[in-house]
Protein backbone atom coordinates (compact mmCIF):
# COMPACT_ATOMS: atom_id res chain seq x y z
CA UNK A 1 0.00 0.00 0.00
CA UNK A 2 2.73 2.33 0.73
CA UNK A 3 4.61 1.92 -2.78
CA UNK A 4 0.90 2.82 -4.43
CA UNK A 5 0.50 5.82 -2.27
CA UNK A 6 3.85 6.90 -3.36
CA UNK A 7 2.93 6.06 -6.86
CA UNK A 8 0.27 7.72 -6.52
CA UNK A 9 1.83 10.96 -5.20
CA UNK A 10 4.16 11.22 -7.65
CA UNK A 11 1.77 10.82 -10.49
CA UNK A 12 -0.46 13.85 -8.60
CA UNK A 13 2.78 16.07 -8.23
CA UNK A 14 3.86 15.56 -12.14
CA UNK A 15 0.09 16.19 -13.29
CA UNK A 16 0.02 19.61 -11.18
CA UNK A 17 3.34 20.45 -12.24
CA UNK A 18 2.45 19.86 -15.73
CA UNK A 19 -0.41 22.15 -15.48
CA UNK A 20 1.07 24.80 -14.21
CA UNK A 21 3.61 24.60 -16.78
CA UNK A 22 1.20 24.47 -19.55
CA UNK A 23 -0.43 27.62 -18.07
CA UNK A 24 3.11 29.31 -18.13
CA UNK A 25 3.74 28.77 -21.71
CA UNK A 26 0.32 29.70 -22.32
CA UNK A 27 0.25 32.77 -20.52
CA UNK A 28 3.66 33.78 -22.65
CA UNK A 29 1.85 32.86 -25.42
CA UNK A 30 -1.08 35.09 -25.13
CA UNK A 31 1.56 38.16 -23.77
CA UNK A 32 3.84 37.56 -27.06
CA UNK A 33 0.64 37.21 -29.40
CA UNK A 34 -0.26 40.95 -27.84
CA UNK A 35 2.84 42.28 -28.24
CA UNK A 36 3.34 41.02 -31.66
CA UNK A 37 0.11 41.82 -32.67
CA UNK A 38 0.89 45.94 -30.87
CA UNK A 39 4.28 45.59 -32.80
CA UNK A 40 2.16 44.89 -36.13
CA UNK A 41 -0.34 47.54 -35.85
CA UNK A 42 2.34 50.17 -34.77
CA UNK A 43 4.61 49.47 -38.66
CA UNK A 44 0.68 49.40 -40.24
CA UNK A 45 0.52 53.32 -38.49
CA UNK A 46 3.87 53.94 -39.47
CA UNK A 47 3.48 52.99 -42.72
CA UNK A 48 -0.07 54.72 -43.36
CA UNK A 49 1.27 57.78 -42.33
CA UNK A 50 4.59 57.39 -44.65
CA UNK A 51 2.06 56.37 -47.04
CA UNK A 52 0.15 59.51 -46.55
CA UNK A 53 3.12 61.75 -46.52
CA UNK A 54 4.42 60.67 -49.74
CA UNK A 55 0.67 60.72 -51.35
CA UNK A 56 0.23 64.58 -50.00
CA UNK A 57 4.08 65.19 -51.86
CA UNK A 58 3.17 63.54 -54.80
CA UNK A 59 -0.40 66.05 -54.67
CA UNK A 60 1.90 68.65 -54.22
CA UNK A 61 4.22 67.74 -57.18
CA UNK A 62 1.41 67.05 -59.54
CA UNK A 63 -0.44 70.83 -58.54
CA UNK A 64 2.48 72.54 -59.14
CA UNK A 65 3.29 70.56 -62.20
CA UNK A 66 -0.48 71.88 -63.17
CA UNK A 67 0.25 75.29 -62.24
CA UNK A 68 3.28 75.58 -63.99
CA UNK A 69 1.64 74.37 -66.79
CA UNK A 70 -1.01 76.96 -66.98
CA UNK A 71 0.89 79.60 -66.23
CA UNK A 72 4.49 78.91 -68.44
CA UNK A 73 2.83 80.38 -71.54
CA UNK A 74 4.12 83.58 -71.52
CA UNK A 75 5.61 85.13 -74.81
CA UNK A 76 2.66 86.07 -77.05
CA UNK A 77 2.04 87.47 -80.59
CA UNK A 78 -1.15 89.76 -81.62
CA UNK A 79 -2.36 90.32 -84.43
CA UNK A 80 -5.79 92.22 -84.64
CA UNK A 81 -7.53 95.53 -86.57
CA UNK A 82 -8.07 99.04 -84.99
CA UNK A 83 -11.01 102.03 -85.70
CA UNK A 84 -8.71 104.91 -84.44
CA UNK A 85 -10.42 108.58 -85.07
CA UNK A 86 -7.95 111.10 -85.38
CA UNK A 87 -8.21 114.81 -85.19
CA UNK A 88 -5.79 117.55 -85.22
CA UNK A 89 -5.29 119.65 -82.14
CA UNK A 90 -3.55 122.93 -83.40
CA UNK A 91 -4.24 124.69 -86.46
CA UNK A 92 -7.29 124.36 -88.66
CA UNK A 93 -9.63 121.88 -87.50
CA UNK A 94 -9.51 118.30 -89.27
CA UNK A 95 -10.41 115.24 -88.41
CA UNK A 96 -10.05 111.44 -90.05
CA UNK A 97 -11.97 108.74 -89.64
CA UNK A 98 -10.78 104.70 -90.70
CA UNK A 99 -11.13 102.92 -93.48
CA UNK A 100 -9.24 100.05 -93.02
CA UNK A 101 -6.11 99.62 -89.79
CA UNK A 102 -4.36 96.29 -89.05
CA UNK A 103 -1.32 95.68 -86.29
CA UNK A 104 1.22 93.16 -85.22
CA UNK A 105 2.45 92.68 -81.54
CA UNK A 106 4.95 91.00 -80.24
CA UNK A 107 5.62 90.74 -76.58
CA UNK A 108 6.18 89.01 -73.28
CA UNK A 109 5.33 88.65 -69.39
CA UNK A 110 7.38 88.74 -66.83
CA UNK A 111 5.56 87.49 -63.70
CA UNK A 112 6.72 89.18 -60.17
CA UNK A 113 6.70 85.86 -58.36
CA UNK A 114 6.51 82.62 -58.86
CA UNK A 115 3.41 81.01 -56.69
CA UNK A 116 -0.13 82.64 -57.25
CA UNK A 117 -1.77 84.51 -54.73
CA UNK A 118 -4.61 82.42 -53.59
CA UNK A 119 -3.67 79.51 -56.08
CA UNK A 120 -5.16 81.76 -59.04
CA UNK A 121 -4.03 85.52 -59.16
CA UNK A 122 -0.49 86.48 -61.01
CA UNK A 123 0.93 90.39 -61.20
CA UNK A 124 3.29 90.94 -64.10
CA UNK A 125 5.72 93.19 -66.51
CA UNK A 126 4.33 93.03 -70.07
CA UNK A 127 7.23 94.48 -72.33
CA UNK A 128 7.53 94.32 -76.16
CA UNK A 129 9.80 95.82 -78.68
CA UNK A 130 7.23 95.40 -81.85
CA UNK A 131 4.31 97.19 -82.60
CA UNK A 132 3.77 97.90 -86.04
CA UNK A 133 0.43 99.62 -87.44
CA UNK A 134 -0.94 100.56 -90.76
CA UNK A 135 -4.05 102.92 -91.62
CA UNK A 136 -5.64 104.25 -94.07
CA UNK A 137 -7.06 107.72 -93.35
CA UNK A 138 -9.82 109.43 -94.64
CA UNK A 139 -10.65 112.89 -94.07
CA UNK A 140 -13.97 113.84 -92.31
CA UNK A 141 -13.85 117.70 -91.46
CA UNK A 142 -16.31 120.89 -91.72
CA UNK A 143 -15.92 123.11 -94.74
CA UNK A 144 -16.29 126.93 -94.97
CA UNK A 145 -19.72 126.38 -95.44
CA UNK A 146 -20.78 124.01 -92.72
CA UNK A 147 -21.23 121.01 -94.65
CA UNK A 148 -19.06 117.74 -93.93
CA UNK A 149 -16.56 116.92 -96.82
CA UNK A 150 -14.66 113.91 -97.69
CA UNK A 151 -11.65 112.16 -99.32
CA UNK A 152 -12.36 112.66 -103.02
CA UNK A 153 -10.16 109.83 -104.82
CA UNK A 154 -9.11 109.90 -108.45
CA UNK A 155 -9.99 113.60 -109.23
CA UNK A 156 -7.03 115.49 -107.72
CA UNK A 157 -8.92 117.10 -104.80
CA UNK A 158 -6.85 117.36 -101.96
CA UNK A 159 -8.25 114.64 -98.97
CA UNK A 160 -6.58 117.38 -95.99
CA UNK A 161 -3.33 116.67 -96.24
CA UNK A 162 -2.41 118.77 -98.40
CA UNK A 163 -3.80 122.02 -96.30
CA UNK A 164 -1.53 121.14 -93.32
CA UNK A 165 1.30 122.46 -95.27
CA UNK A 166 -0.31 125.22 -96.71
CA UNK A 167 -3.17 127.23 -96.55
CA UNK A 168 -4.42 126.25 -99.65
CA UNK A 169 -3.86 123.13 -101.98
CA UNK A 170 -0.75 123.59 -103.85
CA UNK A 171 -0.48 121.35 -107.32
CA UNK A 172 1.39 118.24 -107.12
CA UNK A 173 2.41 115.52 -109.79
CA UNK A 174 0.16 113.09 -108.59
CA UNK A 175 -3.35 115.57 -108.41
CA UNK A 176 -2.04 116.90 -112.43
CA UNK A 177 -1.76 113.13 -113.46
CA UNK A 178 -5.29 112.96 -112.01
CA UNK A 179 -4.30 110.26 -109.46
CA UNK A 180 -4.96 110.34 -105.63
CA UNK A 181 -2.97 107.69 -103.63
CA UNK A 182 -4.64 108.30 -100.30
CA UNK A 183 -3.78 109.35 -96.68
CA UNK A 184 -1.89 106.27 -95.12
CA UNK A 185 -0.09 106.34 -91.41
CA UNK A 186 2.26 103.79 -90.29
CA UNK A 187 3.56 103.00 -86.70
CA UNK A 188 6.44 101.00 -85.01
CA UNK A 189 6.17 101.10 -81.08
CA UNK A 190 7.21 99.93 -78.10
CA UNK A 191 5.48 99.14 -75.34
CA UNK A 192 5.62 98.30 -71.14
CA UNK A 193 2.87 98.42 -68.25
CA UNK A 194 1.75 96.16 -65.61
CA UNK A 195 -0.55 93.32 -65.89
CA UNK A 196 -3.10 91.38 -63.64
CA UNK A 197 -3.69 87.73 -64.57
CA UNK A 198 -6.12 85.58 -63.43
CA UNK A 199 -7.04 81.69 -63.16
CA UNK A 200 -10.40 81.21 -62.47
CA UNK A 201 -11.00 77.30 -63.95
CA UNK A 202 -8.91 74.77 -65.51
CA UNK A 203 -6.56 76.65 -68.25
CA UNK A 204 -8.88 79.86 -68.63
CA UNK A 205 -6.73 82.88 -67.71
CA UNK A 206 -8.15 86.54 -67.56
CA UNK A 207 -5.60 89.49 -67.66
CA UNK A 208 -6.12 93.09 -67.36
CA UNK A 209 -3.55 95.34 -68.30
CA UNK A 210 -2.20 99.03 -69.16
CA UNK A 211 0.90 99.77 -71.60
CA UNK A 212 2.61 103.10 -72.10
CA UNK A 213 3.53 102.93 -75.94
CA UNK A 214 6.64 104.93 -77.02
CA UNK A 215 5.87 105.38 -81.31
CA UNK A 216 7.22 106.71 -84.08
CA UNK A 217 4.74 107.64 -86.72
CA UNK A 218 5.09 108.69 -90.42
CA UNK A 219 1.82 109.58 -92.64
CA UNK A 220 1.67 109.45 -96.40
CA UNK A 221 -0.24 110.98 -99.27
CA UNK A 222 0.91 111.24 -102.08
CA UNK A 223 3.65 113.14 -102.33
CA UNK A 224 3.49 114.68 -99.04
CA UNK A 225 5.41 113.04 -96.53
CA UNK A 226 4.86 113.40 -92.49
CA UNK A 227 6.66 111.80 -89.48
CA UNK A 228 6.77 112.31 -85.67
CA UNK A 229 7.52 111.16 -82.61
CA UNK A 230 5.44 110.85 -79.42
CA UNK A 231 3.71 108.84 -76.73
CA UNK A 232 0.55 106.54 -77.00
CA UNK A 233 -0.95 104.66 -73.98
CA UNK A 234 -3.55 101.16 -74.47
CA UNK A 235 -5.61 99.55 -71.39
CA UNK A 236 -7.14 96.10 -72.63
CA UNK A 237 -9.09 93.00 -71.72
CA UNK A 238 -8.17 89.67 -72.44
CA UNK A 239 -9.23 85.96 -72.16
CA UNK A 240 -6.99 83.13 -73.07
CA UNK A 241 -7.53 79.07 -73.07
CA UNK A 242 -4.40 77.58 -73.31
CA UNK A 243 -2.58 78.88 -76.41
CA UNK A 244 -5.24 80.67 -78.06
CA UNK A 245 -6.38 84.38 -76.61
CA UNK A 246 -8.63 86.96 -77.84
CA UNK A 247 -9.09 90.77 -76.60
CA UNK A 248 -9.45 94.29 -76.90
CA UNK A 249 -8.04 97.16 -76.09
CA UNK A 250 -8.40 101.39 -76.20
CA UNK A 251 -5.29 102.99 -77.42
CA UNK A 252 -4.71 107.15 -77.60
CA UNK A 253 -2.23 108.91 -78.34
CA UNK A 254 -0.82 112.55 -79.10
CA UNK A 255 1.99 112.84 -81.54
CA UNK A 256 4.16 115.93 -83.18
CA UNK A 257 4.96 116.09 -86.46
CA UNK A 258 6.76 117.69 -88.94
CA UNK A 259 5.80 117.57 -92.96
CA UNK A 260 7.86 117.91 -95.36
CA UNK A 261 6.80 118.36 -99.56
CA UNK A 262 8.26 119.39 -101.84
CA UNK A 263 8.05 123.42 -103.28
CA UNK A 264 7.48 124.29 -106.69
CA UNK A 265 7.21 127.88 -106.43
CA UNK A 266 10.49 128.02 -105.14
CA UNK A 267 13.42 129.13 -107.59
CA UNK A 268 16.47 127.78 -107.41
CA UNK A 269 18.57 130.75 -105.76
CA UNK A 270 15.81 131.19 -103.03
CA UNK A 271 16.88 130.75 -99.35
CA UNK A 272 13.66 129.68 -97.40
CA UNK A 273 13.18 129.12 -93.44
CA UNK A 274 11.08 126.05 -93.74
CA UNK A 275 13.11 124.04 -96.55
CA UNK A 276 16.72 123.62 -97.77
CA UNK A 277 17.61 125.99 -100.30
CA UNK A 278 13.49 126.11 -100.83
CA UNK A 279 13.04 122.79 -102.30
CA UNK A 280 10.70 121.42 -99.53
CA UNK A 281 8.64 123.25 -97.47
CA UNK A 282 7.99 122.30 -94.02
CA UNK A 283 5.46 122.88 -91.27
CA UNK A 284 4.83 121.28 -87.72
CA UNK A 285 1.51 119.97 -86.43
CA UNK A 286 0.03 117.90 -83.79
CA UNK A 287 -2.45 114.61 -84.06
CA UNK A 288 -4.89 113.53 -81.68
CA UNK A 289 -5.40 109.74 -82.12
CA UNK A 290 -8.02 107.33 -80.39
CA UNK A 291 -9.90 104.51 -80.42
CA UNK A 292 -10.56 100.43 -80.19
CA UNK A 293 -7.95 97.84 -81.42
CA UNK A 294 -9.55 94.21 -81.38
CA UNK A 295 -7.12 91.52 -81.55
CA UNK A 296 -6.68 87.40 -81.54
CA UNK A 297 -3.20 86.57 -79.65
CA UNK A 298 -1.45 83.06 -79.83
CA UNK A 299 0.43 82.41 -76.12
CA UNK A 300 3.61 80.23 -76.12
Amino acid sequence: MKIKQVIASVALSFLIFSSAYAQDIKTDSISSDIISQSEENDSKQALSDELSQIKAQLTGIEKEQQLEKIWKRKKYWKIGIGNPNIERTDGEPMAWNTDFSIFIQRGKTVYLHSKPIADMIKIGIDYGFMDISYAKLKLKTPDISGTSSSTNSGDGTSNGFDEIVSDAPTGSVFSALGVDLGMHKFEYGLHVGPSVSVNPWNSLIVAAYFHIMPTASGIVENDRFSYGFGCAMSAGLSVSYKALSIGVEGLWSSVKYRQTSFNEGAGDDSESEEGLNGIFAQKDFKLKQKGPRFYVSFRF
